[in-house]
């Protein structure tokens, strides 16, 4: 009787959270916004009421403002974690209706907002990389991500040099029976990740690994140093090819495993 008032509960509770989740987001986005509106308004002062150019020069400067509003927005949500103490997705297994759940929440809802409103715009580019640092991830040096969906920053470790390909699905968390379950992922140096593969909770890539396209890895799979991973679910296929001397002919793969 009491797992079934606590279902009863649920759907209110959802509703009163999702319209806290309105109002921080409100917040979030209006303050991301307030550098950029500063950028329009002085553009509209400058501009000669009268000139023939004024309307196309206004559009202009929405635009850029959109762009001041992005970034200002991978800065804003960053400090948002720490002031609704929403600091990371803590580690464990945890009933939806949990204070960890809650921390989890939080601080993907924040992840969501720069997701779905310019981060499409910085793949392929530093400031990825330095947002998801401000979030918690331990991000090498040169590493490239192309992709929009990561979540669980802080539970995420990528090395130099690795690359992220278009679209990969990279997070730390899944839903399993009723309870939210966790978990780091560690990706090594010198790494490159296919075109849509998914990474799960509590993966860990070696070294100078190769994921294919498509791939799905598994809740804590291990993929060796140099190792080769594709199919759904993944699993290793062979070995990167090795260089010689002096960047001569290198050592050939292994076989693929059947």
């Amino acid at each position: 009787m009491a797992g079934s008032g606590w279902k009863a509960l649920l759907t209110p509770l959802q509703v009163v959270l999702t319209l806290l989740l309105f109002a921080e987001v409100a917040l979030v986005l209006g303050l991301a916004a307030w550098p950029a509106a500063a950028l329009f308004q002085a553009v509209e002062a400058w501009l000669p009421a009268g000139a023939a150019w004024r309307l196309p020069a206004l559009c202009v400067a929405g635009a850029a403002a959109y762009f001041v509003f992005g970034l200002a927005l991978l800065l804003v949500v960053p400090a948002f974690r720490w002031l609704t103490f929403a600091t990371g997705t803590p580690v464990g297994r945890f009933p939806f209706l949990s204070l960890g759940a809650w921390r989890w929440a939080s601080y993907n809802a924040l992840t969501l907002l720069v997701r779905f409103s310019f981060i499409n715009w910085i793949r392929v580019t530093p400031f990825l990389p330095l947002y998801h640092r401000l979030m918690g991830a331990r991000i090498g040096a040169r590493v490239q991500i192309n992709t929009a969906v990561m979540a669980d920053q802080n539970l995420l470790t990528i090395g130099d040099d690795t690359v992220i390909g278009g679209d990969v699905t990279l997070v730390a968390h899944s839903a399993e029976r009723g309870r939210l379950v966790t978990a780091p992922v560690t990706i090594g140096r010198d790494v490159t990740v296919g075109l849509m593969a998914v990474i799960l909770p509590g993966c860990t890539i070696g070294d100078g690994a190769i994921i294919a396209a498509g791939a799905v890895l598994s809740k804590h799979a291990r993929v060796g140093p140099g190792e080769v991973w594709a199919g759904v679910p993944a699993r290793r296929v062979g070995r990167v090819r090795r260089r010689g001397p002096a960047g001569g002919p290198g050592t050939p793969p292994t076989e693929p495993q059947g």
